[in-house]
């Protein structure tokens, strides 16, 4: 654990960096998709993306892949049916695996692997994306696979005319009342690491997290409207035995007590409660190539504490 902060009605009240400094930017990894599926939310709700149009509309580059046909709205939920699904560590080391040739395009892995595709020796990423496979039927299955945000990104851009690291600071990091810049890395080409990239203060990423509580900051009205709210809780029906809800937009945990939460490789987290009025943040490092997972504890600090 690198820090935490807990916030109560927008108050901070527990906060403690035991490695870093309270100013200190950290790799978020996925809780950058957190940021992406928002981005494509106020979209969506300005009326510059559809996500019933098919992944073509957007990038025509894409006419005749494996993403042809599949509808923006499965993209977004992680129910597209390509191929390279994260399910285990392997995804992340061996070079054959989809997702590690997706990072190594980025510049997020070694390109040192023999057999690599050329788009990815090129730092290519809408090559590589034209050469992905579908293996499941769109909108059935969710399979966590970041090539899904990798496209997403894409689209942000193509609507916006500008990087998904401007259209980010246009539409939510310049309005949060940030106190620091964030970052986002991208490759040789231009292409950002969509799906891990971004590094940002606890503080900051907290105050992100109280755009989806009941009362955000003054500052921050209005920047999350009830129409996202309810796409993001309802956009597909049904929450099973424990109250989870399932995911859209990016996010790992939607529940029926009005919980969000978007976690990342290595110990990063952001959670949100909108019932309790409760946002926690945490960073971390791991310290082993096969880290414990450890159970997470926002859930027993918002029901006990608050």
């Amino acid at each position: 654990m690198d820090g935490c902060i807990i916030l109560h009605g927008g108050k901070i009240v527990y906060e403690k960096y035991p490695t870093i400094q309270r100013n200190d930017l950290h790799l978020m990894m996925s809780v950058t998709k957190a940021f992406v599926g928002t981005a494509l939310a106020i979209l969506e709700d300005e009326g510059k993306i559809d996500l019933r149009k098919p992944v073509e509309n957007y990038l025509p580059e894409l006419k005749g892949s494996g993403w042809a046909g599949i509808q923006l709205r499965d993209v977004a939920d992680m129910r597209s049916g390509m191929e390279g699904s994260e399910n285990g560590s392997d995804a992340y080391r061996n070079p054959a695996h989809k997702q590690f040739q997706l990072e190594a395009t980025l510049g997020w892995q070694s390109r040192g692997a023999s057999n690599l595709p050329g788009a990815v020796r090129r730092g290519d990423l809408l090559a590589f994306l034209g050469t992905l496979k579908r293996e499941r039927k769109p909108g059935e299955t969710w399979a966590y696979t970041s090539s899904n945000t990798s496209v997403l990104g894409e689209v942000i851009s193509r609507v916006t005319g500008k990087s998904l690291a401007d259209t980010i600071s246009d539409l939510i990091w310049s309005r949060i009342g940030a106190e620091y810049d964030a970052l986002l890395a991208e490759n040789e080409r231009g292409f950002p690491v969509a799906h891990a990239g971004m590094a940002a203060t606890l503080r900051d990423l907290a105050r992100f997290g109280l755009l989806f509580t009941k009362n955000p900051l003054p500052g921050q009205r209005n920047m999350i409207s009830e129409q996202i709210v309810r796409r993001i809780f309802n956009g597909r029906s049904g929450a099973n035995e424990h109250g989870i809800l399932p995911l859209t937009y990016q996010w790992d945990l939607l529940s029926n007590k009005g919980e969000l939460a978007k976690g990342g490789w290595a110990g990063q987290l952001l959670y949100v409660n909108r019932d309790k009025d409760v946002v926690v943040a945490y960073s971390g490092t791991n310290l082993t190539a096969n880290p414990k997972v450890e159970p997470l504890p926002c859930r027993i600090i918002a029901n006990t504490f608050f």
